[in-house]
């Protein structure tokens, strides 16, 4: 999924403020990858902001339609682990 996004956003034309969301939320999913490695604490809510901000800028109107559809079924095809 993560590839599929880069790519995405690559392609597209995101604003300052997508961008800067875009950014942040993959510094905070990379931090909280690096924690659970350690076996240190996460902090859950930040983490599932991050996803929840990574889902927005997947339906922005700012990527190309062709990659919003892809990054779709590949959301849909992961489905929530656990549930």
């Amino acid at each position: 999924m993560r590839e599929e996004l880069e790519t995405a956003v690559k392609n597209g034309n995101l604003n300052e403020q997508e961008r800067t969301k875009y950014e942040n939320a993959l510094r905070t999913i990379d931090k909280a990858r690096a924690k659970r490695q350690a076996g240190e604490k996460l902090d859950r809510a930040a983490t599932r902001q991050a996803m929840r901000d990574l889902q927005e800028i997947a339906k922005s109107e700012n990527l190309r339609p062709e990659d919003r559809e892809r990054l779709a079924k590949a959301m849909k095809s992961k489905g929530r682990r656990g549930r």
